[in-house]
């Protein structure tokens, strides 16, 4: 059975000479919404303040002289500004959610080709799926609602159920003929006993996003390829189609050749095989 290891191993392999187009579709599958969710860690340094500290917090360190009710009033012109903004922002995320599903069924579709293929992979890929869009965001929003049922008992409920839909983007990214709930069901069906050995492949790169967290997660864009190669690599093990040797994975580097052993060049009429010496 492999090990964590052993899947960023294949995963590295794989990555050589092709690194920056795989940087690049992840950039533009997170634009677009298409990275997924399932089976990933997510780092959330957010840091809440409500409007009565922060008055609070003000009145304290202006030892009273500053009036909060004026702060509020100046700022009172930009609010239209404000909702502006903010409307735009709940825009862009209803569209990625939308958008972002048939994305990520082409981002996943990219990868598994990164072990499918030698050549340069195709950034047109990721919009390979758009004419299953139907399919695509069903399955997100199903797998969404699932996840956050689990997660309403607790926690750890919640992500349990994440690795067990995690295949989910995957199957129906080879089929994509696959309904939601088919997608879904075999998913269960093959991360059955593996879960764990998903979350050991996600924690071992805790270390990298943890580097990420101090770039502010500019870091992200160039350990997303790294880290989805060895999940797309999880994957076609459990489907029976990850080779044990890194050169016997089509498209990682050819293991060179054995040189051929020399002929004996057949003689010609009136020649000698016997060695002369000028």
């Amino acid at each position: 059975m492999k090990l964590a290891k052993d899947y960023r191993d294949s995963a590295w392999n794989i990555l050589r000479g092709r690194y920056w187009w795989t940087v690049l579709a992840g950039l533009i599958a997170s634009v677009l919404g298409g990275v997924g969710f399932g089976g990933s860690f997510n780092f959330d340094f957010n840091i809440k303040i409500d409007t009565s500290d922060f008055g609070h917090f003000v009145q304290e360190a202006t030892a009273g002289q500053i009036d909060v009710s004026q702060i509020y009033s100046m700022m009172h012109p930009f609010t239209g500004i404000l909702a502006a903004f903010g409307g735009l922002v709940f825009a862009y995320a209803i569209a990625i959610l939308i958008v972002g599903s048939a994305v990520e069924l082409g981002y996943n579709k990219f990868n598994l080709s990164l072990y499918e293929s030698k050549a340069d992979p195709k950034i047109e890929t990721l919009f390979s799926r758009f004419s299953y869009f139907g399919n695509a965001l069903l399955l997100r929003l199903l797998m969404l609602v699932k996840i956050f049922a689990w997660a309403l008992l607790f926690v750890v409920p919640g992500i349990i159920a994440m690795f067990r839909y995690s295949m989910a983007p995957f199957l129906m990214a080879e089929n994509p003929d696959l309904s939601a709930t088919e997608a879904i069901e075999e998913s269960k069906r093959m991360m059955a006993g593996h879960k764990w050995r998903l979350f050991c492949l996600q924690f071992s790169f805790i270390g990298w996003w943890l580097l990420v967290a101090l770039t502010g997660g500019i870091g992200a864009v160039f350990l997303r390829p790294y880290a989805k190669a060895a999940i797309a690599a999880f994957y076609l093990d459990l489907t029976g189609r990850l080779p044990d040797s890194p050169y016997a994975t089509v498209g990682a580097p050819n293991q060179p050749a054995s040189p051929a052993a020399p002929t004996t060049p057949s003689l010609g009429e009136g020649e000698s095989d016997s060695r002369e010496f000028i």
